[in-house]
């Protein structure tokens, strides 16, 4: 680790693409940002502040959320960083060695012997395994196991030689001078168990750290580079205020949840309601939803889509909470049949904490976004989660916010009679999203639950609409982001468009001013009536799920695909010709004939 600052990145990068153990390119070395056991504690406590988000607090077990340490002027770091990788190359003479083998001056490393002076730069190549472990290249223990010679690396001069005769791996020798032994790289990339088992090094955590668990991955070979040695797991919420509702207070004092029977048996239920004095003088039907509700909150704390749906569909007012504003607007009477709720969100505030991050693949659930719907095995699929802390902290780090978005929801009674004549065509989306995850050879145990048709239909509602508010809000696609609501047992089907940025308010008014009714009319009518047409069709709208190993049907990028940081699915279950009729005429669309 350095003692002086070398770069700068933005509160949200420290989230999202460089967060701890993530590897940072700089204009004369690298670096492996430092997980948060290394953050000073006296710096966090200066240039921290604590984020309020008690439902992301209950679902990650944790005392507090802690926003990313920034100074006034920027003039001290106040993320520790490691140099990584540590093996650098001369560009003149080729020498390959570690810090040890050049001079450092300012945080670079110069070549002064053969050459005099010449600034290095770190080698392209690295070595890094599905538990999250990431190290060096072996390049002695590589040049030398193929003549059966012991690598000293005392004694041993190593060296990279690019030959530059084809272009290919092939040009990249690792030569020891000292043994006068080479190899390609090429075998390597050909035959990755040539190289020894991972050693289970946590460089982001401390140079000399390792996981106290032995590794039994092999290592991979990684460009340094490479999209795939990094993919953060993040867990979001929109903050939403406290809501006090009466007659919810009263049935959660008079109601026994641990009495099964009495919240398990409706029949019973409804007796229990009619002879209790204060219960009997309110209609039991409501009752019963209200204790079914609040008996699912208790059951699933971690639920982090229900309670944001109920505060943006109840219509309240909360005039003490600066950070939340909804306004109900009225339905376009020519969707009226078909959209339940259009609503604008003039303030919302976005949280994102960082749990931890994986390398290789990201997890199966990395981007699953059910309606509160857990995996039973999650603690089993968090193993395989590397850490961002060598120790159990009451902490994490995170980035609030704020923005404006535009919320509707589908008419309920309509999408379930659509989603029982579309059954079929739904066991065969969810064939093929099993089928996804066996081509990655999850475990079936590990498989997350196909989130229903319901779900793959505002989906592509959200991603036609994103591509069309973008044309007229003034924010780019990349601003827009999604939060979809589904789940047909508890009654959501809702899509949530917003806007957020960590750094300023990010409020231009542009896109809430869009969920005015009149506004709203012709920017759905407008994406509708794109997605009647693709000019990748008849290609594109053919792309059948029924048919093809695929979980997209109907998409692609000439009509459905968007930014992957906007979309929670990273661009997948969608399917254009369950929303609008397509040129393949399926007859399987929820909105027949409602475009332009």
């Amino acid at each position: 680790m350095m003692n002086k600052t070398v770069g700068m990145v933005r509160p949200s990068q420290l989230i999202t693409t460089f967060g701890p153990g993530a590897i940072v390119d700089l204009p004369d070395f690298s670096i492996i940002m430092g997980g948060i056991n290394k953050w000073d504690h006296h710096t966090i406590l200066r240039y921290s502040s604590e984020i309020e988000e008690p439902r992301l607090k209950q679902k990650l077990k944790i005392n507090k959320i802690m926003s990313i340490p920034l100074n006034e002027d920027n003039s001290i770091g106040t993320i520790p960083a490691y140099r990584f990788p540590e093996y650098h190359v001369c560009p003149t003479c080729r020498k390959l060695g570690t810090t040890r083998h050049f001079i450092e001056e300012d945080g670079s490393l110069y070549c002064q012997k053969p050459c005099k002076k010449v600034k290095t730069h770190p080698v392209r190549f690295l070595t890094a395994c599905e538990n999250g472990h990431i190290d060096d290249f072996p390049w002695g223990f590589y040049v030398h196991s193929k003549h059966q010679k012991k690598y000293d690396y005392k004694k041993c001069k190593l060296s990279l030689k690019d030959t530059g005769e084809t272009g290919s791996l092939a040009d990249l020798i690792v030569r020891c001078e000292t043994c006068e032994v080479e190899r390609n790289l090429a075998e390597a990339y050909k035959n990755e168990k040539l190289l020894p088992r991972c050693q289970g090094r946590r460089p982001w955590l401390g140079s000399k750290n390792k996981s106290e668990n032995q590794c039994d991955k092999e290592r991979k070979i990684l460009l340094r580079g490479a999209s795939n040695l990094y993919f953060p797991v993040i867990e979001s919420s929109i903050a939403i205020p406290f809501q006090s509702n009466p007659l919810e207070e009263l049935v959660g004092n008079k109601i026994d949840f641990s009495n099964e029977e009495l919240i398990n048996n409706k029949d019973v239920f409804l007796f229990f309601a009619r002879i209790d004095k204060e219960l009997k003088q309110y209609d039991p039907e409501e009752l019963w939803a209200i204790a079914q509700r609040l008996h699912s909150s208790n059951n699933s704390s971690e639920d982090l889509l229900l309670p944001e749906w109920d505060a943006i569909t109840s219509g309240q007012q909360f005039f003490d909470e600066p950070d939340f504003e909804v306004e109900n607007q009225a339905i376009p009477p020519r969707y009226a049949k078909l959209v339940s709720k259009l609503i604008r969100v003039k303030r919302l505030k976005e949280v994102m904490v960082l749990k931890g991050f994986t390398r290789i693949h990201p997890l199966p659930d990395a981007t699953l976004r059910l309606s509160g719907e857990q995996l039973n095995e999650e603690d089993s699929i968090e193993t395989t989660m590397a850490p961002i802390s060598d120790s159990k902290n009451d902490w994490l780090p995170g980035v609030e916010s704020f923005g404006e978005g535009i919320f509707i929801s589908l008419n309920e009674e309509a999408l379930s009679e659509w989603e029982n004549q579309q059954s079929k065509y739904a066991n065969a989306m969810k064939q093929s999203h099993i089928n996804q995850f066996r081509e990655r050879n999850i475990p079936e145990e590990f498989i997350p639950p196909f989130p229903g048709i319901r779900y793959v239909l505002l989906h592509t509602l959200s991603h036609v609409l994103i591509r069309e508010l973008c044309l007229h809000s003034g924010y780019s696609s990349s601003a827009l982001k999604e939060r979809i609501y589904s789940d047909k047992d508890r009654g959501m089907s809702g899509i949530l468009i917003y806007t957020a940025t960590v750094d300023s308010e990010g409020s231009l008014g542009g896109l809430v001013e869009l969920g005015k009714t009149s506004q709203f009319e012709s920017i759905l009518a407008r994406a509708l009536s794109a997605a009647f047409y693709c000019s990748g069709d008849p290609l594109c709208a053919e792309h059948d799920p029924e048919h093809l190993h695929d979980i997209n049907g109907a998409a692609c990028h000439s009509c459905l695909l968007i930014s992957e940081t906007s979309c929670e699915k990273s661009n997948r279950y969608l399917d254009r010709s369950i929303l609008v009729p397509t040129v393949a005429s399926h007859q399987r669309e929820f909105f027949k004939e409602y475009g332009d």
